[in-house]
C-alpha cells in the first residue's frame, strides 16, 4: 500500500514479504517492508538496521521484530490530528500465531520505526478476533478513525467437508439466504483511539444480482470525491482463484451500490503478464497534479494455490515451484474525477441540466474534453429556470480544449451572480431571500463533461 507523506510530500510504501519455511507446508511467515519514492514512480528500498539477516541491513521494518514474529495484512494512515508526533502513522495488521486472526495496533514517527500497542483492539463484542484484510481510513468530519474489516466469526460455511459443524466452526447458519454465508465480506467499524472500535456493521455483502455463488468481497478502500464516496472493491473470484477490482458508490458510507453492471474496473492483465491473475487496491488514491494515482497489488500467480495447494495435493506448477509466484506494485493513472463523463456525439448537441443546488461558490469550473470541432456552453439559471443576467449561452465563451480546471467566463466575466430573491420574501426566514438557489445548463458537442463545481473567485 502507499501513502503520500503530507508534511516532506514523498510517496511511502508498506508491502509485504512472505517466508516459506517449507515448500510441502501451506504455513508462510509474513513480514512487512517499506520503500520510498520522490515521484511515485521510482522507488528505493533502504537499508534500515532494524532488523539484520546473515549480517546484512534490510527493509524489513515490521515482523520478525518488534516483539511480533508475524505480521500480515498492515493498512497505514497519517493522523492528521496525532496526540503526539511518535504517532503520526498509525496502522492495523493481523498478528498470528495462534491463528486466531488477532488485529494489532501500532503507531510510527516515521512509518519506519514502529511500536505495537500491547493491548489489543477491541471490535465491539468481539475482541481482537477480527479477520485480515483491514482498511483504514479518517473521517475528518467526526474526527475517527474508520476500518472495513473483515468479520473473524462469520467464516467458511459448512458446505465442504473440509469445514464440518463443530466446535471449530460452530456457525452461524443462514440456509435462506447464501449471501451470509460467505466468508469475506465488508464490515464497517469507527474508533476514535484505534483500540476501541463500535460494533462491526455489514456494509457490503455478494447478493443474488452477483449470479455467482462463488464471488466473495476481500477488502474495500474508499474516497470522497464531491458529497459521494467512490468505492474500490476487490472481488474475489473462488472457482478462477482470481480477484479483480470493481467500483462502488455510496453517500455514508453504509450503503453502498454497484456501478458498471458489476464489471472490473480495474482489470487483470493479458495472459503472461505480471498481473495476469490477481489485482487488489488496498491503497485509497492519491492526486498527483492533474492526475489521480491509483495503487495496486498485482501477481502472475492464483490467490492460494501455491499456500494451501501443498497440503491439498494439487498438480499444479505454482504448487510445484513457488519461485513461480510473482507478487508487484502496479500504478495506474486517471485524470481528476475521471471516472465518469457526461458525453456528446458529433451529430447532435447533448444537454445536461442540473437540479436546484446550494452554493457560497461564486465562480463555475468544469473538468471537461472536447473532440473535434467540439465544444462546452454553460448557462446560469434561477430556481424558477429563468436566465441569470449575462449568463445565457449567447454570452458564454465557448470551451473548445482539454482541462480539469476551466473557468467558465461570459464575455470575459466568471463571477455567477446570486439567486433572486423568492416571491414575496420571507419575513420569517430571512435567509431565504438570497439563498443562492441556482441551476446549471450545459450544452456540448462531441465533448465529454466529467465534473464541475462552484469554487470563490
Amino acid at each position: 500500500m502507499v501513502r503520500r507523506d503530507s508534511r516532506d510530500g514523498l510517496f511511502k510504501c508498506w508491502y509485504e514479504d512472505l517466508i516459506d519455511h517449507d515448500p510441502k507446508d501451506s504455513l508462510v511467515e509474513a513480514r512487512q517492508c517499506y520503500a520510498v519514492s520522490e515521484d511515485g514512480v521510482t522507488w528505493e528500498k533502504p537499508e534500515l538496521d532494524i532488523v539484520i539477516e546473515d549480517g546484512c541491513k534490510t527493509n524489513v521494518v515490521l515482523g520478525g521484530a518488534n516483539g511480533v514474529d508475524h505480521a500480515h495484512s498492515l493498512n497505514v494512515i497519517e493522523d492528521p490530528f496525532p496526540s503526539d508526533d511518535a504517532r503520526r502513522f498509525v496502522g492495523l495488521f493481523s498478528h498470528y500465531p495462534p491463528f486466531q486472526g488477532e488485529i494489532r495496533a501500532a503507531y510510527s514517527p516515521d512509518g519506519i520505526h514502529w511500536t505495537v500497542d500491547e493491548q489489543r483492539p477491541a471490535f465491539g463484542t468481539l475482541g481482537a478476533s477480527m479477520g485480515d484484510a483491514s482498511m483504514l481510513h479518517y473521517d475528518h468530519s467526526a474526527r475517527c478513525f474508520v476500518a472495513n474489516c473483515r468479520h473473524w466469526h462469520q467464516g467458511h460455511p459448512c458446505l465442504s467437508p473440509r469445514n464440518p459443524i463443530g466446535p471449530v466452526n460452530p456457525g452461524p447458519r443462514y440456509p435462506h439466504d447464501f449471501s451470509r454465508q460467505n466468508r469475506r465480506r465488508i464490515w464497517f467499524s469507527e474508533s476514535f483511539d484505534l483500540l476501541h472500535w463500535s460494533q462491526p456493521y455489514l456494509v457490503v455483502c455478494p447478493d443474488h444480482e452477483e449470479d455467482n455463488l462463488d464471488d466473495g468481497f476481500y477488502g474495500m478502500v474508499y474516497d470522497q470525491f464531491g458529497s459521494f464516496y467512490v468505492g474500490f472493491l476487490s472481488v474475489f473470484h473462488r472457482v478462477l482463484n482470481e480477484i479483480d477490482v470493481q467500483l462502488v458508490i455510496s453517500r455514508d458510507r453504509k450503503q453502498w451500490h454497484h456501478v458498471n453492471k458489476r464489471q472490473p474496473w480495474l482489470t487483470l492483465g493479458a495472459p503472461g503478464e505480471w498481473d495476469q491473475h490477481n489485482i487488489a487496491m488496498t491503497s485509497s488514491v492519491i492526486e498527483v497534479g492533474d492526475e489521480l494515482f491509483i495503487y495496486y497489488g498485482g501477481a502472475n500467480c492464483h490467490h492460494d494455490y501455491f499456500i494451501w495447494g501443498p497440503r491439498e495435493g494439487m498438480d499444479h506448477p505454482e504448487v510445484h515451484d513457488r519461485n513461480l509466484t510473482q507478487f508487484g506494485l502496479g500504478l495506474a493513472r486517471l485524470r481528476k474525477d475521471g471516472f465518469v463523463s457526461v458525453s456528446s456525439g458529433a451529430l447532435r448537441e447533448g444537454l445536461l441540466v442540473t437540479r436546484p443546488f446550494l452554493s457560497t461558490g461564486t465562480s463555475l469550473v468544469i473538468n471537461g474534453r472536447c473532440g473535434k470541432d467540439g465544444y462546452i456552453l454553460a448557462e446560469v439559471l434561477d430556481h424558477f429556470d429563468e436566465l441569470m443576467p449575462g449568463r445565457s449561452r449567447q454570452a458564454c465563451d465557448v470551451f473548445t480544449g482539454d482541462s480539469v480546471s476551466h473557468k467558465v467566463t461570459w464575455q470575459g466575466e466568471s463571477e455567477l451572480p446570486a439567486a433572486r430573491p423568492e416571491f414575496g420574501g420571507d419575513t420569517v426566514f430571512p435567509w431565504k431571500k438570497t439563498t443562492p438557489y441556482r441551476k446549471l445548463r450545459f450544452f456540448l458537442r462531441n465533448a465529454e463533461l466529467f465534473s464541475f463545481r462552484l469554487t470563490e473567485a
